[in-house]
């Protein structure tokens, strides 16, 4: 497991644009019923907008070799609300068989880090099942709300 975790390496999307349609199809597969207006094309429209420089929008990809295992994402709004929070990680989303080794540690510690390097104050997010998860990571909880026929939990963590 420990050599597993050795071969993982994250990088920003900018420098694998051609995991876009991989990294879409798992997010539409996991999360699309959050999100019933936007189509499959959506999704990868949404990770081809964080190619490029800018601090936001922008997606980490974890990859073992060339294969792309995970993703996470920090983008300038994920859910629709009436508070202006922002910016929000999203798009968190680790293929099952490389769960609990440490991938998605390594890539939420990329985007914490991406975020301090850009003098981004705070980063929130929404889970509907993960909150100890988070918790256990420094965020807090802001509120739980319905959204789209599901319990949420609203968390923001300052950086």
């Amino acid at each position: 497991m420990v050599e597993a975790l050795k071969a993982i390496e994250v990088v920003n999307l900018s420098e694998r644009p051609d995991a876009v349609a991989v990294l879409a199809a798992w997010h539409f597969a996991e999360w699309s019923h959050l999100y019933p207006e936007q189509s499959l094309q959506d999704f990868a429209a949404e990770l081809e907008s964080c190619v490029g420089a800018q601090p936001v929008p922008t997606t980490f990809v974890a990859l073992v070799g060339k294969i792309p295992v995970g993703s996470i994402s920090v983008l300038p709004r994920d859910m629709e609300i009436e508070e202006p929070w922002g910016p929000w990680l999203a798009n968190f989303y680790v293929l099952p068989e490389y769960r609990s080794v440490g991938v998605g540690r390594q890539l939420i510690e990329a985007l914490l880090e991406h975020c301090a390097a850009h003098a981004i104050p705070n980063l929130y997010l929404f889970t509907p099942e993960t909150r100890a998860y988070y918790e256990r990571l420094g965020w807090q909880t802001i509120r739980s709300c319905e959204y789209y026929g599901e319990t949420v939990d609203i968390m923001c963590r300052p950086l």
